[in-house]
């Protein structure tokens, strides 16, 4: 009951809330990070067939790669619906349309609308407590945990900590927590804690410039690490974490070196955030790592970060300070570039690091063997050998396959192995229109391999022969792009992709076929 008698009907609908499903969550997991991020919510799990992709997918993608112009703007009519609402005596239509009406899209939008419209707090927040505890669905309670963000306090805490650990909720969360919480940032940590998905991008990336040391610290060992992409965070964590003071020390402890090893990669790595050549500090950090490193106990994944570092200056471009598009771009000088890289080859040539990448490429465990190639890889160790005879016990074994396709001079040899340990006849089942994706199958193993032959017209026509007749969109599509590249058709090739035009459902495919007929003069 709130004050001067104002209060919201009950709900008049059994379906399940989202805050049970967080309360059983937590019973059965804990505080979080909870298995899928929390997904389904009630909703979906009600729905006959999953969606391809989900709401917390989609809601990330749009708050990393939309521009604030292209965003989501909330309706006029949501506003109007909330102040009617709050503004005269509840009754259960007006929150049913409201409810119905509510929506997530345009979050920042609509809290602007309400900031101007001076509605009285305390009704607001039991709105929005009623949406939040009551809502059946993501978008309602989405709505209320916004609603929190304008009208909430400390008393809230609890339940914006326990519905934010929703992967699908923790960004309209974590805007609430800043906006009720008296310490925004100790408030956003604690839910930042609780995710690891896009959550824990979401959390995370409004962290940036915090000066709470324990939250640095945080941020250096384990906050940028996510289930998506640390790459989002790993810019965020070297900069507002200090990394290269807290690299300053003679000695540090393994778990920041670890934090260090995991952000340099990612740095390294670049991608959808800024990246090493956007950081300033690069070229000290990275002399205070390989310090540490070799101080440290050899470390199967160090020693390929320390690999891929040597390959990236070696492949440095040096230019004058200051010039370039990029004002925070990282400028090397030929002397730091060369003393660099002779550290990072003096430590990846110790033998007792050499020693450890030999016993794991040669470790029984397949595990262990897989965890050592990209190593070996930076280190420019050949694999081949010892890739084809984990083949034979694991024929299917995708990742395996790119190592040793991408890595091999030898293609004559992988098309020998391929056509040995493939069943290609099983594989020339007819067309349909599943695309092929996933791994560790024949079908994706043929995808592989046949997809490089572009680059070697004339060779692999067994495989080829196959992946043209394979019931995957995919290798018929990598097929056709690899006899497109041989300077004429056999008449085995041709009669092959004849007969497979006649029978092919995808139509992009069947044209790509009889262009390539045409093009042969057949």
């Amino acid at each position: 009951m709130s004050p001067h008698g104002w209060h919201l009907p009950p709900p008049d609908d059994d379906r399940p809330t989202v805050l049970a499903h967080a309360l059983a969550l937590r019973a059965a997991h804990g505080p979080g990070p909870w298995p899928d991020g929390g997904d389904p919510l009630p909703d979906r799990q009600a729905r006959p067939a999953a969606p391809l992709i989900s709401d917390t997918v989609l809601e990330g993608i749009r708050s990393q790669h939309m521009t604030r112009a292209a965003a989501p703007t909330a309706s006029p009519g949501l506003a109007d619906l909330i102040e009617a609402v709050v503004r005269r005596p509840p009754e259960a239509g007006a929150v049913r349309r409201l409810r119905a009406a509510a929506t997530a899209a345009g979050s920042d939008d609509l809290v602007r609308q309400l900031q101007g419209r001076d509605l009285p707090a305390g009704r607001l927040r039991e709105l929005a407590l009623h949406l939040a505890r009551h809502g059946t669905g993501r978008d309602e309670v989405a709505t209320g945990v916004m609603l929190l963000g304008v009208s909430g306090d400390r008393r809230d805490r609890d339940l914006l900590l326990l519905l934010g650990a929703l992967d699908t909720l923790t960004r309209y969360a974590v805007a609430a927590l800043r906006g009720s919480q008296p310490d925004p940032d100790r408030a956003v940590y604690e839910l930042a804690r609780r995710v690891d998905g896009w959550g824990r991008i979401h959390a995370v990336e409004q962290l940036r410039g915090t000066g709470d040391p324990e939250i640095r610290a945080w941020l250096l060992r384990d906050g940028y690490r996510n289930t998506i992409m640390d790459e989002y965070l790993a810019h965020l964590a070297a900069t507002t974490g200090g990394l290269l003071d807290a690299l300053a020390p003679d000695a540090i402890d393994e778990p920041l070196l670890s934090g260090a090893d995991g952000i340099l990669l990612a740095l390294l790595h670049g991608g959808p955030a800024a990246d090493i050549t956007h950081y300033p500090d690069a070229p000290r950090v990275i002399d205070r790592y390989l310090t540490h490193a070799g101080n440290h106990p050899p470390d199967l994944s160090r020693v390929g970060v320390v690999g891929t570092l040597s390959d990236f200056i070696a492949g440095q471009t040096v230019r004058p300070s200051g010039s370039g598009p990029k004002a925070d771009a990282v400028a090397w000088s030929a002397a730091e570039r060369a003393r660099l890289r002779d550290a990072c080859d003096a430590l990846t040539a110790r033998p007792a690091w050499r020693e450890l990448l030999d016993r794991a490429l040669h470790s029984a465990d397949p595990k262990e063997f897989q965890r050592a190639i990209w190593v070996a890889e930076k280190l420019h160790v050949p694999m081949d050998g010892l890739l084809r005879a984990h083949l034979r016990r694991e024929p299917f074994d995708t990742y395996l396959w790119f190592s040793l396709v991408d890595g091999t001079s030898d293609i004559d040899g992988v098309l020998d192995l391929a056509a040995e340990l493939l069943p290609l006849a099983d594989l020339a089942t007819g067309p349909t229109l599943d695309l092929g994706l996933g791994s560790d199958r024949p079908e994706h193993v043929l995808d592989i391999v046949v997809s490089r032959l572009d680059a070697h017209p004339g060779k692999g026509w067994p495989l080829i022969a196959a992946a043209l007749a394979n019931a995957t969109v995919r290798n018929r599509n990598m097929a056709v792009r690899a006899l497109d590249a041989w300077p004429a058709g056999t008449p085995a090739a041709a009669e092959a992709v004849a007969a497979a035009a006649r029978v092919e459902p995808d139509p992009g495919i069947d044209r790509r076929m009889r262009a390539l007929l045409r093009k042969w003069g057949m």
